[in-house]
């Protein structure tokens, strides 16, 4: 291969990866949301406000709902000890740099087999998706997947290198990093007893025992018995969300009806198992002769001919594999009572996203003629290409539409005590408005400045809306629907549109959504027009300006369409 096209391909290993960090440095929003306050801002108060040794480290290890993130608290204190501030974008890009360092160990593994470099071209296009943007673009999720799929991935490297005592160092972070880390222990032992190294074995059940021991001391069922009861009544969903989980990389259709967007991570979740069974299976039966002298024929006759290097690299794969199917079973068994379209939401695509490329270099490694894995890599390549240039066809428009919704609700939190993920009035919206405005008032944290420009804007407008612009408001159960149906979408972050309620003291925003488009193009996400519901329960009681407001270019344009009045 001459130097030109070593270049080429080069550049296209970097390609999604680049993307991947544009994306998340131009659409990440400094704010929390939802689950965010208990492990950062709230940790953070705690942290300040007990400075006893023993309370701090029981606020490291304490459980964030079903998890102890001990890894997302040091990255968050690293930071904070560093610049005395809170920054929810530094946790994405914190989060990210674990991404990062999951390629580079896969890198690392793969280029010691001697295969072909560039047959790893499909690996970035495969593991840097926009689909997982729940992942690297919320805070809780940046730093409990990334770092456990990290610290997962480093163990059993570590492992299948022989460097014991340092696998089990990873592993106990992999442990801590997030609840599912935990799975990292089976998947060291399946590579041990393929190994027949029993003594490390015992070691490695008595770190693991502990480990997970203490990591369970305490920790509350979280209502998952429930799940069991669940299954037991609708088996078939617990089996259909095992497929759809490991192929959610094939969903495609984010804005369309559950049916639609898990038919084809089903069928190919199941399509991609049956290779994966024939591996491990050839991956079983050495050790099932030299243990029990069954089966008499090796399944292989080229086994013994495999190098140290991509032996390694198998058991590498093994490790990782066993625990994304582990993942998988206990996801499938604990989470379709909360609805099947957990099995293929975001922030769970990472795995997917890992599957498919284990699923691929196990295939690549698992032959040595030159015309299979180039067959192979080519359609490998060809897949992942299309894989990643749907996503982000798909995924881009639903990350643009989440920036905007939360810059503006990260204004409404300041000012109106709700708008990140809790109901207006409720008890946890009132406890995170007390925790933000104390984050405030210490300079730990502040809000972005982006949504005060926009506020400032709606201050003069004070004209009402051109009846042409077809804009339109009803009413029906306390809610108010706006309809315009000229709009038009687009990807930057700076350009919108928002429904405004406002009078002399107060000003609320509503982003207003794109209508999603119900057409023949299955691809196609929205459509032109938009609209908003604003729930006046959400509003104190007053007479308000009702209006709207659009952002282009730098411009603004809007006006008032109409008055409103809370008894």
């Amino acid at each position: 291969m001459d130097s030109s096209k070593k270049i080429g391909i080069g550049a296209a290993m970097t390609l999604p990866v680049l993307l991947w960090v544009a994306v998340i440095l131009y659409y990440s929003v400094n704010l929390p949301w939802y689950d965010d306050f208990d492990p950062f801002p709230d940790f953070l108060r705690q942290w300040i406000n007990d400075e006893a040794l023993s309370d701090r480290l029981k606020l490291l290890f304490q459980p964030n709902n079903e998890h102890r993130m001990v890894i997302g608290k040091l990255v968050t204190l690293s930071y904070y000890w560093v610049t005395g501030h809170l920054n929810f974008t530094f946790l994405h890009i914190a989060g990210a740099c674990f991404t990062l360092g999951t390629l580079y160990i896969f890198w690392i593994s793969f280029s010691k087999s001697k295969i072909n470099w560039w047959y790893f071209l499909p690996v970035p296009f495969l593991l840097f998706q926009l689909q997982y943007h729940l992942v690297f673009l919320w805070a809780i999720c940046s730093l409990q997947h990334q770092p456990v799929v990290f610290f997962i991935c480093l163990s059993m490297f570590l492992l299948s290198r022989e460097r014991f005592a340092w696998a089990v160092l990873a592993a106990i972070c992999a442990t801590y990093a997030m609840s599912n880390g935990i799975f990292v222990w089976p998947a060291g032992v399946v590579i041990l007893v393929l190994r027949s190294n029993y003594k490390q074995l015992g070691i490695w059940f008595a770190a693991g025992a502990l480990a997970v021991g203490f990591y369970f001391y305490g920790l509350s069922a979280q209502g998952n018995e429930s799940s069991i009861a669940f299954f037991v009544k609708y088996p078939h969903l617990s089996v259909l969300g095992f497929f759809a989980f490991l192929g959610g990389l094939f969903d495609f259709f984010p804005e369309k009806t559950i049916v639609v967007r898990s038919t084809l991570p089903v069928i190919m979740g199941f399509l991609v198992m049956i290779w994966i069974v024939i591996w491990l299976y050839r991956q079983l039966v050495p050790w099932l002769q030299a243990t029990f002298n069954w089966p008499k024929r090796s399944v292989s006759s080229s086994n013994a001919e495999i190098s140290a290097d991509r032996k390694s690299l198998d058991s590498f794969l093994l490790g990782i594999l066993t625990f994304l199917l582990v993942n998988a079973l206990i996801i499938g068994l604990l989470r379709p009572r909360f609805g099947f379209f957990v099995m293929i939401v975001s922030n769970y695509k990472m795995y997917p996203a890992l599957f498919l490329t284990v699923a691929y270099l196990t295939f690549i490694n698992a032959t040595s003629r030159k015309l299979i894995q180039k067959r192979v890599f080519k359609f490998a390549l060809i897949v992942s290409i299309a894989i990643w240039g749907i996503s982000i066809y798909s995924y881009l428009p639903v990350i643009s539409e989440r920036n905007k919704y939360l810059t503006v609700n990260g204004y409404n939190q300041e000012h109106n005590a709700f708008g990140l993920g809790h109901v207006p009035f409720s008890k946890g919206a009132a406890y995170v408005d007390t925790l933000m405005k104390q984050m405030v008032s210490w300079s730990v944290f502040k809000y972005p400045d982006a949504p005060q420009t926009l506020a400032d804007n709606i201050g003069r407008i004070q004209n009402p809306m051109p009846q042409q612009k077809g804009i339109t408001v009803t009413e029906r159960d306390s809610i108010l629907y706006i309809n315009d149906p000229e709009s038009k979408f687009s990807l930057n972050r700076n350009h919108g549109q928002y429904a405004f309620v406002r009078d002399a003291e107060q000003l609320y925003f509503f982003k207003m959504a794109p209508h999603k488009y119900s057409g023949r193009n299955i691809f196609r996400q929205y459509d032109k027009g938009s609209d908003t519901e604003i729930p006046l329960t959400a509003l104190k009681p007053g007479s308000y300006d009702l209006g709207i407001i659009n952002i282009e270019n730098g411009k603004s344009e809007g006006g008032l369409l109409r008055k409103i009045t809370i008894p």
